[in-house]
């Protein structure tokens, strides 16, 4: 029997006599987690996006099913944490809080812990020794019980897309110990031009091809960096988005006046307001007064009340679930105004050609995700699963131990290589 002592056997690799998978199979797994803002389920079968076609032709891909309401910061969140709503604090984009007694101000509170549920998994991340660098995300710019990611960065909408490609390249390109193994990188390009343009428009899929030579320019310089071996994409969005009409509004104003209620959606400079669904907060006998006027006014628009809301919604926070939620079919939206002198024909309206924020179980709410890389599986086209598993699945791929979440990596152990830990191990 042939036996070579542990000399011989470091000789030999070294000097490359073994298949070069074996050094592979003992460097650390990256994770590039990829959020594209309104990248519907559908888009791939809509336009060319080629980079993106490659990476889901050689790993997974899969309808996902965005948390309730389907808006970004909701969405971004719970794909962060693996977390529910109603546990991660952000049951809308625009949060009203009654403990705090104010609304969440998005200048000032995206650092401010109080706000801010769950672990993300930059944090579960640095907790184990794993660095992490967050190129915008949802919540990466607040400190989780004394931690952040060892790189990150306040949001800049109007960053260039090529800089935020050539930083990460940068952060890759460091020396293994200062190098972070998760990254996180965000465009939203897609989701404004879709609002803006309507979906399928000439603008929609200008910014999809947009976004996607940016992740040609990123899988590139992972090559060039001699990292593609090791590297996980992961493409995910936070929502879908369907198209609106001048002939598909419910006007409110004819049935109630909104004005004594707080609802986040209004700004202060604002008059009026269209929307997919209205977070309605008011005193008991005002919401019943309204509950009783507004229930089954209009046959596209659903009226729910505070601890009545759909099980499957999840989003039945203690300080912040609405008294009254006012939730239009797709492709509806809601009008309000608070100075009833100016009827809605009369105002003039910067409003979307396009939105979400209607039932998650709506297949044009549904988002993409694809992934790809030595932790999942090859050519694989899987059912649709919730968004909170995504957690999971990085925490998987990234090999550390999961914090406790909403998902069950057992629903979705299927789409990986290897065997994934739950938080329960």
């Amino acid at each position: 029997m042939l036996k070579i002592n542990f000399k011989c056997l470091l000789t030999l690799i070294l000097l490359g006599f073994f298949d070069t998978t074996f050094a592979e199979a003992i460097e650390d797994p990256i994770v590039i987690m990829i959020g594209v803002d309104g990248l519907r389920a559908d888009t791939l079968e809509r336009m060319p996006a080629p980079n993106l076609q490659s990476l889901a032709d050689t790993g997974v891909r899969a309808n996902m099913i965005p948390a309730m309401p389907t808006k970004t910061f909701v969405n971004f969140y719970s794909l962060a944490t693996g977390l529910h709503p109603k546990h991660h604090g952000f049951i809308s984009n625009y949060l009203y809080d009654r403990e705090l007694g104010r609304k969440f101000n998005r200048q000032t509170d995206v650092s401010d812990p109080k706000w801010w549920g769950g672990e993300p998994i930059w944090i579960t991340a640095e907790k184990q020794g794993v660095k992490a660098a967050t190129y915008f995300w949802v919540g990466s710019e607040v400190e989780i019980n004394g931690v952040r990611p060892s790189f990150w960065k306040p949001y800049q909408q109007n960053k260039d897309y090529a800089e935020r490609v050539e930083e990460v390249l940068e952060w890759l390109a460091l020396p293994e110990r200062e190098r972070p193994r998760l990254i996180t990188l965000y465009f939203s390009a897609v989701d404004s031009a879709a609002h803006k343009f309507g979906v399928d428009s000439v603008q929609e899929r200008e910014a999809v091809a947009r976004v996607d030579k940016h992740i040609g320019d990123l899988l590139l310089g992972l090559n060039k960096l001699g990292l593609k071996h090791r590297s996980n994409i992961v493409v995910v969005a936070d929502h879908g988005m369907a198209n609106l009409s001048d002939q598909r509004v419910i006007n409110l104003d004819s049935w109630v006046d909104l004005s004594t209620f707080v609802v986040p959606d209004w700004f202060d400079d604002d008059n009026s307001v269209h929307a997919p669904f209205l977070n309605l907060y008011g005193e008991p006998k005002l919401v019943d007064a309204t509950y009783k006027k507004l229930h089954k006014a209009h046959p596209k628009m659903r009226v729910l009340r505070r601890g009545a809301f759909p099980t499957n919604y999840h989003f039945d926070h203690p300080q912040r679930e609405p008294d009254l939620m006012l939730l239009a079919d797709t492709g509806w939206s809601i009008y309000a105004s608070r100075d009833k002198r100016q009827p809605q024909s009369m105002l003039k309206l910067d409003r979307s050609v396009a939105t979400h924020g209607y039932d998650n179980q709506d297949p044009l709410m549904h988002a993409t995700f694809i992934a790809s890389g030595p932790a999942f599986k090859n050519k694989l086209t899987a059912r649709p699963f919730d968004n909170i598993e995504v957690y999971g699945l990085l925490a998987c791929a990234l090999k550390v131990k999961p914090a406790n979440t909403d998902g069950n990596v057992k629903n979705v152990q299927y789409l990986m290589t290897h065997h994934c830990q739950s938080s329960f191990e």
